[in-house]
C-alpha cells in the first residue's frame, strides 16, 4: 500500500485498514507492542509519530515500513 503523506490522521486510518484486512484489532497491536490501547491511540494522535514506532506497529501485523522520496512535478508557468 502506498500513499502520499498528508498527516498522522491519514497514517492512522491507513494502518487501521491494514489491521482490518488482516483480522487484527488495535488492542492486539497494542498488546504485541507492550502498550495499552489508549497509549497506541495517543501515539497515532500525537503530531510527532516516530518512524521507529510506526515500524514496530507494522512489524506486529507482518508488514514493513518503506519510505520513498518522490520529487514533486514542476508546474509549467502558463
Amino acid at each position: 500500500m502506498a500513499f502520499i503523506f498528508q498527516d498522522n490522521k491519514q497514517v492512522k486510518n491507513e494502518f487501521k485498514k491494514l489491521t482490518i484486512d488482516n483480522n487484527v484489532t488495535m488492542s492486539e497491536v497494542a498488546g504485541k507492542c507492550g502498550l495499552i490501547p489508549q497509549q497506541l491511540n495517543n501515539r497515532f494522535n500525537n503530531n510527532r509519530l516516530a518512524f521507529s514506532d510506526l515500524k514496530q506497529y507494522l512489524d506486529s501485523i507482518g508488514y514493513e515500513l518503506q519510505i520513498d522520496f518522490i520529487k514533486k512535478e514542476e508546474k509549467e508557468n502558463v
